[in-house]
């Protein structure tokens, strides 16, 4: 069980930058050490996880190497607690006396440091270089039987050498560590003969959860759920599959439910954000009245089963457990699953769903569309085409294909911003003669207002808003062009929606909220808003034009034109530097125009 030395103190100053840090430390330090050391994540909990090792070595060394690394990174610290014995697996959990004995050795271990079991440590003594100091034997809970611990030392950042432990004389019981909480467990255990096991987070915020009623097929136990409900679906995990595909198809999930009406429903580049929260943690920070979390058991054909917690205001959820509403159902494609889920879950509270069934595809075209997603995600841009031009070699009249295509080809996000009226007469040719899906209705908005059919961009993002409540990029699209067409309080109103759907910071939300501060004379909110998106991402162009501006226009000519230097096919004119913003309206037009003039390029403002 790790700890985070002053982790109380730390949420009650700031619980969204806290559960920041934790993420943060799971995706970029904790996970990867588990998994260069042949470790398997069962599941992330909240700040924990819970994971497999072949070895106690491997795990002793994942542990080594994640405590050297945070101490190395000033990340924050942790206890760790391994643990070696007869473990059983069910359901996609890890359950036992030895799982629990190793929760326990982490309240022992110093910050910063690890406790091991004498099983564990007898596994490993003299077999790899590092001290480990004795500590002697102590009671823990709910345990009958004392258990013997080691100290794998202090010393972890600079990774000692092995010297013989000296036991103490007399065992010294561990001070008390006050303000500090329990935030992971690292436990190593043998299935069978060779297996261990690693790894809880546990961490329970001062909000609760109440668990939903079951979920009787043909019965959904929340229709009478008056309202609308803010819904979160985490991203799922699976037994089998990579991760990376449990949670592609939460987000398929998510996509599916962009035409429910009645409901809210987390916008999925923010609902990612929760993935290893408990459901109570993901609710706080999502401000979701209701958590979706699902798993996998077997292949994505077969379906995942699903659980509904539902957030309560007060109390506590400690020894709360969320009910499987629903089992997993086989589907008869790939293409299934996600329409199929999305039915369930927004069924489960009596809204609508327009049909959203989509045509059979052939599962190794489906799976290569997840493929293309999660390189894209990755970052690797060239990869992710390559694999989507394969599925649609596949399919090829596949719709859903053709448009992220357009979508990918458009890269509103950090395409360069002179070439983007371009782009968006391309993307919408590539979408012509599909279904008015979002993507599509965006897409065929963007190019009338490119080519200056303002009034017909409006009424295709009318239509879009209406006909997919849920799907953000659409709704963030009409902020956009009525913030072009000089409609800033509109434009205002609609943005405060789009953040209802993405409560966590996102590059292009901020770029339309520094172009509205902008266009309303208030060039530092307008500096801060873009400097925040290219803190995310710092290529994003739109919003390197937007700085750019903002800080010629209140003197940091120095700091603006080193902005105007990293857009993509710099120098720039004026005119090419505005050319992704088609102003229908004089006034944001010219604060923007003058504001690139002051920054020295050149052009009429």
């Amino acid at each position: 069980m790790l700890d985070v030395s002053g982790f109380s103190r730390m949420m009650a100053e700031d619980e969204a930058g806290t559960l920041n840090q934790v993420l943060a430390q799971q995706q970029t330090l904790i996970a990867p050490a588990i998994r260069s050391h042949s470790g398997r994540i069962i599941k992330l909990m909240g700040d924990g996880v819970l994971a497999l090792f072949p070895s106690v070595i491997s795990a002793v060394e994942a542990a080594a190497q994640i405590q050297a690394d945070a101490a190395r990174t000033r990340h924050l610290q942790l206890r760790i607690g391994i643990n070696l014995g007869e473990v059983l697996i069910a359901q996609g959990d890890v359950f036992g006396d030895e799982v629990n004995i190793a929760a326990r050795l982490e309240s022992l271990a110093h910050p910063g440091g690890v406790a091991l079991s004498a099983a564990a440590y007898d596994q490993v003594r003299n077999r790899i270089p590092y001290d480990f100091e004795d500590f002697g034997l102590h009671e823990v809970k709910n345990i009958p039987d004392p258990v013997q611990v080691y100290f794998l030392g202090d010393e972890l950042t600079s990774l000692p050498s092995l010297r013989r432990s000296r036991p103490p004389s007399k065992p010294q019981a561990p001070a008390a560590r006050k303000g500090m909480r329990p935030v992971v467990l690292l436990a190593a255990g043998c299935i069978g003969a060779a297996t261990a096991v690693a790894g809880i987070w546990s961490w329970h915020s001062a909000g609760g959860l109440k668990t939903a009623e079951v979920l009787t097929p043909g019965f959904p136990a929340a229709s009478a759920f008056e309202g609308s409900p803010v819904i979160a679906i985490l991203p799922f995990t699976s037994d089998m599959l990579q991760p990376e595909t449990a949670r592609m198809l939460a987000q398929e999930v998510i996509r599916s439910l962009a035409a429910a009406s009645g409901a809210r429903i987390i916008a999925p580049s923010s609902a990612q954000a929760a993935e290893g929260l408990l459901p109570d943690e993901a609710a706080v920070l999502l401000g979701a009245d209701f958590v979706v979390a699902g798993h996998l058991p077997g292949t994505l054909q077969e379906g995942a089963g699903l659980k509904i917690l539902q957030a309560k205001d007060g109390g506590s959820s400690a020894g709360a457990e969320p009910l499987s509403i629903l089992p997993p159902q086989p589907q008869r494609s790939v293409s299934a699953v996600a329409p199929e889920l999305a039915a369930s879950i927004i069924g489960y509270f009596g809204k609508p769903l327009p049909d959203n069934s989509r045509p059979d595809v052939a599962d190794g075209a489906m799976l290569q569309l997840f493929n293309a997603r999660i390189l894209m995600q990755q970052g690797d841009r060239g990869g992710a085409q390559l694999v989507l031009q394969r599925a649609q070699q596949m399919e090829p009249d596949w719709p859903e294909a053709q448009a992220l295509a357009a979508l990918w080809h458009l890269d509103m996000l950090t395409g360069t911003a002179a070439g983007l009226p371009e782009r968006a007469s391309g993307a919408a040719k590539l979408v012509e003669g599909l279904p008015p899906e979002a993507a599509v209705l965006q897409l065929q908005a963007l190019a009338a207002q490119f080519s200056g059919r303002n009034g017909e961009a409006l009424q295709l993002a009318g239509i879009l808003a209406e006909d997919f409540p849920n799907d953000a990029p659409g709704q963030l699209l009409r902020a956009w062009l009525l913030h072009l067409a000089g409609q800033g309080s509109s434009a205002r109103k609609v943005l405060d929606s789009v953040r209802r759907l993405e409560p966590l910071p996102q590059p292009m939300v901020l770029t339309v909220e520094a172009a509205l501060h902008l266009a309303a004379g208030r060039e530092t909110e307008a500096a801060a808003a873009a400097a925040e998106a290219l803190r995310i991402e710092p290529a994003a162009q739109l919003a390197l034009v937007l700085l750019c501006a903002s800080l010629a226009t209140l003197g940091n000519f120095e700091e603006a034109a080193a902005a105007c230097g990293r857009l993509k096919g710099a120098p720039l004119t004026v005119d090419q530097a505005a050319a992704a913003f088609p102003y229908s309206a004089a006034a944001p037009q010219r604060a923007l125009r003058t504001g690139l003039s002051l920054a020295g390029l050149p052009g009429r403002p």
